[in-house]
């Protein structure tokens, strides 16, 4: 089971044209932010030694059932996204 308690994620919106609202990103902006938050996400030493667990029917959404190691699986989702 993961808990998280007290996690705070601030993002820069200074790059931001002073006309642009986050809502009308691109979509790639938006995935290079998602990319670079999952990395630094990763890094947390809190999630050191946490797991996920994937469950048999999540198959169907391309993961394979099993327990996996949290940074490690949030770094390949970057990865992934990338």
């Amino acid at each position: 089971m993961i808990t998280i308690e007290n996690f705070t994620i601030n993002i820069n919106t200074d790059s931001l044209a002073s006309n642009e609202s986050p809502d009308i990103l691109s979509p790639l902006v938006v995935r290079d932010e998602l990319v670079s938050l999952l990395r630094i996400i990763s890094e947390d030493k809190r999630f050191i030694g946490q797991t996920v667990v994937i469950p048999d029917d999540c198959g169907q959404y391309g993961f394979t059932q099993g327990e996996f190691n949290l940074p490690k699986l949030l770094y390949f989702l970057a990865d992934m996204l990338e």
